[in-house]
């Protein structure tokens, strides 16, 4: 193992995820979606916070795990969009967010491409 791979090893080692962000990645998996690390969620969470966005998109729904990690970042009212062509994507990423309490009114689910 090379010292970069093992400090990456070491970084994702120290992020800790709930039991919703859990069962979001084991959907994800169930759905055959490569969900983000626990090392990326975390970040994602900063990153959010630090933005003091009003609204977020995501393009690639997965089952929420990205989802649920930057609606944990984002300030009391702000919106969240999220955009997959998989409807039980979606399904699946809507169960996550309110499992993690997220008011439906924050989060917008869009089926459909992104593009034009």
């Amino acid at each position: 193992m090379t010292d970069k791979s093992t400090s990456w090893a070491y970084a994702e080692g120290l992020a800790v995820e709930d039991t919703v962000v859990a069962r979001a990645r084991e959907r994800s998996l169930e759905l055959g979606v490569a969900p983000v690390t626990p090392g990326v969620g975390a970040v994602l969470t900063v990153l959010a916070a630090t933005s003091k966005a009003h609204g977020v998109v995501e393009i690639g729904t997965g089952a929420g795990v990205s989802g649920v990690c930057l609606l944990r970042g984002l300030r009391e009212g702000s919106t969240f969009t999220t955009i997959d062509t998989d409807v039980e994507h979606l399904k699946a990423a809507r169960q996550a967010f309110a499992e993690a309490g997220v008011p439906y009114s924050r989060v917008r689910t869009i089926p459909g491409r992104a593009g034009a």
